[in-house]
């Protein structure tokens, strides 16, 4: 291919979709093969005319031996040789599990901590359109639906894909005619990876038995399927934001009766969506996590399972919670032991404030016990305990006569069996005198003879206390020991 041809081609592909900014500072990913290193070749020729700064970024898995080195002291002297930076960076990846991923998530490791560390804008990487085809018949094999069917987008986030106008030969006609040399990795030829198969049997026998212009036409397809997924993403954002009780990178709580009344491919988007939100990826959203969350949403009473990525996701009534990092708060913390000295105290979700009164506030208003209490001080034996639930626990519920198990209290009163155990208790040793959050005990009552009032308060410790905190400054450090 003329070089002359492909920079303009290139070029215009930038500018079209706006892949590239004037003044960004751009890491380009160089493993040493044909695709990275044309890429860096025809970035080198581009950089004045498209006023950008240019870091190579070479990561070195060690799994090869000396071929590894090869690679390594290879993108050293095509850099040198093209005067662009360079940073090489060596990782350990584990021989066990899939050595592929694992090796991929070190590899984005490294280049989003040289970003970081250096102010950089965006990472290119060299994905070419034999790549492109590749990817669409894999998310096709995995069921990934629209957003599979897509393959390598052009742009995700910080990433950057801008050789997939490209062939894989195209680009080696690039790297000869400018009498560049490249490296080849053995490993391409091991079927044992999904994607090698594709590439060394399934591809080559599509174009040779029904089409020879599958790669070209499977391209094109995901460029289509792309615009669509752009377009049923934009829906799922207004969508999601509008049935979610709860929305934050931490979690998601949708209303699964307004969810329901989706067609199936606007849930799947708006699940897409809240995974998305949680794990800042999509990708690994696929249809048979769609299909399992489907299923808990038709069962009956409470349901989770997990998904990739660390995903729970949990079925409670008509709340559907989709979050990564479980709460363990209730499983490891120990009872604490409340004096009447105590002002203050932090037990799992919340915090505690205790105040001792002579004489009824005005506006207190009796409502039962939720988070803000008025109790007969003299009616508690102390110290009490703050606690979480235990085998057998039971109480007076507040307007009641007679004892009832907690466990029958909470199935009453709707709390789902995943949120029981962290519901504190209030506990002086004969009673429960407080389920926090639910129902004081009726035999603590405060009454025409009460002269001993104690107040509680509990407020949960998401939310910042009104009184004044010291802050400390986060120290940055500076790690910052490459050369370029």
């Amino acid at each position: 291919m003329d070089i002359a041809v492909a920079l303009k081609k290139l070029s215009l592909n930038i500018h079209r979709n706006c892949l590239i900014n004037s003044g960004d500072k751009l890491i380009l990913g160089c493993s040493g093969g044909a695709d990275s290193n044309a890429m860096l070749y025809m970035f080198s020729r581009l950089r004045h005319s498209l006023n950008v700064k240019l870091l190579v970024v070479h990561v070195n898995h060690q799994l090869r031996g000396a071929d590894s080195t090869a690679d390594e002291l290879a993108v050293k002297q095509l850099c040198q040789k093209l005067n662009v930076p360079l940073i090489i960076r060596r990782v350990d990846v584990p021989k066990s599990g899939n050595l592929e991923s694992q090796a991929r998530t070190l590899r984005f490791n490294a280049f989003e901590q040289v970003m970081s560390n250096y102010s950089f804008h965006k990472i290119l990487l060299a994905h070419h359109r034999d790549d492109q085809a590749e990817t669409v018949l894999q998310n096709l094999f995995r069921g990934a639906g629209v957003g599979g069917m897509a393959g390598i987008k052009p742009m995700i986030g910080n990433i950057v894909h801008p050789m997939l106008i490209f062939t894989r030969a195209e680009l080696e006609e690039i790297l000869q005619e400018a009498s560049l040399p490249w490296q080849q990795d053995a490993s391409n030829l091991d079927n044992g990876f999904t994607r090698n198969k594709i590439r060394n049997d399934l591809l080559p026998k599509l174009k040779e038995e029904y089409n020879n212009t599958i790669t070209e036409r499977l391209a094109k397809q995901a460029e289509i399927f792309n615009l669509a997924d752009q377009l049923l993403q934009t829906r799922a954002k207004l969508q999601t934001k509008r049935i979610a009780l709860e929305y934050a990178p931490q979690k998601v709580v949708l209303s699964i009766s307004t969810l329901q009344k989706l067609s199936d491919i606007e849930q799947y988007y708006v699940l897409r969506q809240s995974f998305r939100l949680i794990t800042n990826q999509e990708t690994d959203f696929m249809a048979v996590h769609f299909e399992a969350i489907q299923d808990i949403l038709d069962s009956q009473g409470s349901k989770q399972l997990h998904l990739t990525l660390g995903v729970k996701v949990k079925k409670m009534y008509d709340e559907l919670h989709l979050y990564q990092k479980e709460d363990t708060t209730a499983n490891t913390e120990d009872e604490l032991e409340i004096d009447m000295d105590r002002a203050r105290a932090v037990f799992g979700d919340y915090r505690f404030t205790f105040k001792y009164l002579r004489v009824e506030p005005k506006d207190y208003f009796v409502d039962g016990g939720t988070y803000h209490i008025l109790i007969d001080a003299d009616k508690v034996d102390y110290p009490f305990k703050i606690r979480f639930r235990k085998p057998g626990d039971r109480f007076v519920p507040f307007g009641m006569e007679h004892f009832k198990r907690l466990k029958e209290f909470f199935i009453d009163e709707k709390v789902p069996k995943y949120d029981r155990e962290l519901v504190p208790i209030m506990d002086d040793g004969e009673k429960l005198f407080w389920i926090v959050g639910h129902r004081v005990d009726e035999r603590v009552r405060f009454d025409e003879n009460t002269t001993h009032y104690l107040q509680i308060i509990a407020e949960p410790t998401q939310i910042k206390p009104k009184r004044a905190a010291n802050r400390k400054k986060n120290a940055r450090g500076n790690d910052e020991s490459d050369e370029l």
